[in-house]
């Protein structure tokens, strides 16, 4: 048996279906789409027939059933709430033959074909209602037509539940599961949309009646300080290999904004985005790497200052996908350090990011202006330089995997005008306490563990500042940084010690592979 592929187009779900919904080729997709109300499932079936309808190429007919919605508002849906999702096509609409049945055409030379109609099941009709009824039986004649007239692509049919009313219930259930016989047969994909139910209902077939290839489930959950984020997961893949778990998703209209880069209003256009979790996502990156771990260069960087250097012996240091962290008390300049290190990246050529929870972006372009070693972040118009990136990230209820997939798609080089170029190094000032800007994020050791392995899988050197109490270099500290002995490959301990006449100093606690001094080392803040 071989397999086809149906990409389906939306950020995100193709990743966790590795690639998209597989299915034998000479069959089709058969996919239930369960949610409770208001989760989206209307309009993800939405999305899904309209991105396949603009890649159709041959002429076929795709069929979308609705019980609730009318044809007129799911076009207006459509075209005003999320502008045909940027499909830049032209929809025109043919002669309109019944009220409750509307027919689009795109733009394409292949004269495909969108069917919008209204389902009016007996049950609902009132006897002065314009229209026929329509029901599951009329549903299945009219396909049936349909593709006796030409090749039918797609059907969607949502709600299916208000299609199966209590008089006649056994019989409307058994076509229903006729319709899916047929489709199959007719090589046809199928969408159903379900109410959620409760598992003893049993008023609607199981997803296993209709012998479902692909299951989604879409809910509402209850995060913290009681906001519910949307959430999508996989129930059942039938022919695939896909990312267990759950994972987050945002509906954004044609009024978005792309100039806040990570964030809620952050998204790459109108329609439904999903966030693999943090865990889907490295899993990802793995596979797409197949294991291979990139491995760090050969040669020690410049750190971006001369006693950072310094701390490092025998022409050794931390190299090229290396990743480092400073702990730093309080008032020991940590953000001007970690400044220096874009700027020595800028100096050989690289582009740089540097992503602040503590400076906005105008206290960063003062900083810059008033060090003169931070003088290549700028350019000759006083405005950030184009390799030199920074974001500052403003308290919002976001899930981890969309903090992640954000951040690892600036890397990539997105969000920026003209053509994306990668970044090569990035400063993350500051990691502490990152829930209480984000808080959704509860588990922040995992999520800083696993953005270090996907850095370095994107070819990234990175540098995290993370806060350190007062004292903490000392002996009677009970501060322990052991969690960053184990995730970092350098780990640097910025501090003050009065015994040192007050200077800064810093000590290297671990670097890997690397001679270094065991000794405290003082920095002078401009040596140049």
């Amino acid at each position: 048996m071989t397999f086809a592929t149906l990409k389906t187009g939306i950020d995100g779900l193709d990743g966790i279906l590795a690639g998209g919904i597989r299915y034998p080729d000479d069959a089709a997709v058969f996919l239930c789409i369960a949610g409770g109300p208001g989760t989206g499932k209307t309009l993800l079936a939405l999305e899904l027939i309209v991105r396949a309808w603009f890649g159709c190429t041959d002429g076929a007919t795709f069929l979308y059933y609705s019980v609730e919605h009318g044809p007129d508002s799911i076009r207006k849906k459509l075209e005003h709430d999320f502008d045909w999702f940027r499909a830049q096509v032209r929809i025109e609409a043919g002669p309109r033959e019944v009220p409750n049945k509307l027919v689009l055409t795109s733009g394409n030379a292949s004269s495909s074909q969108l069917v919008l109609t209204q389902a009016r099941p007996a049950a609902l009709q009132q006897k002065s209602a314009r229209g026929t009824t329509i029901d599951i039986e009329w549903i299945l004649a009219e396909i049936e037509n349909h593709r006796l007239a030409g090749p039918v692509r797609m059907v969607v049919i949502d709600n299916v539940g208000l299609l199966l009313t209590d008089l006649e219930y056994f019989e409307k259930r058994a076509v229903l599961l006729e319709v899916r016989r047929r489709l199959l047969e007719h090589r046809i994909h199928g969408i159903f949309v379900m109410e959620e139910a409760h598992p003893r209902d049993l008023r609607l077939p199981s997803a296993e009646e209709f012998s479902t290839d692909l299951m989604l489930h879409l809910s509402f959950r209850e995060e913290a300080t009681d906001f519910k984020a949307r959430a999508l997961e996989i129930s059942k893949a039938r022919h695939q290999y896909y990312y267990r778990g759950v994972h987050h998703f945002s509906i954004a209209g044609r009024g978005i904004k792309r100039d806040v880069y990570l964030g809620a209003r952050n998204e790459r256009g109108p329609g439904i985005h999903v966030y693999p979790s943090v865990a889907a996502q490295l899993s990802m990156a793995r596979d797409q790497a197949e294991f291979a771990v990139p491995p760090r260069g050969d040669q020690p960087i410049d750190l971006g200052h001369p006693d950072l250097n310094a701390g490092f012996l025998h022409g050794s240091g931390p190299a090229h996908r290396s990743s480092t962290v400073l702990l730093a008390e309080p008032g020991t300049r940590a953000t001007f350090l970690a400044l220096r290190f874009l700027a020595a990246g800028l100096r050989a050529g690289e582009r740089v990011l540097f992503v602040s929870t503590r400076e906005d972006r105008d206290a960063i372009r003062r900083i810059c202006q008033r060090e003169p070693v931070l003088a290549p972040c700028l350019g000759a118009d006083g405005k950030f330089a184009p390799d030199f990136r920074v974001v500052y990230l403003h308290p919002e209820f976001i899930a981890p995997g969309k903090f992640n997939w954000d951040l690892i798609r600036l890397c990539q080089g997105g969000h920026a005008d003209g053509e994306p170029r990668a970044v090569t190094r990035l400063a993350f000032d500051n990691i502490f306490r990152l829930q209480d800007r984000f808080p959704l994020i509860t588990e922040q050791r995992f999520l800083i563990a696993a953005m270090l392995d996907m850095l370095r899988y994107e070819g990234v050197t990175p540098l995290f500042v993370d806060m350190a109490p007062n004292g903490a270099h000392g002996s009677d500290s009970d501060f322990d940084p052991s969690s960053y002995l184990v995730g970092f490959d350098n780990v640097l301990q910025l501090f003050f010690d009065e015994r040192l006449q007050g200077q800064p100093h810093y000590r290297v606690l671990k670097s890997v592979g690397n001679d270094y001094r065991h000794e405290p080392v003082a920095i002078e803040w401009r040596k140049p």
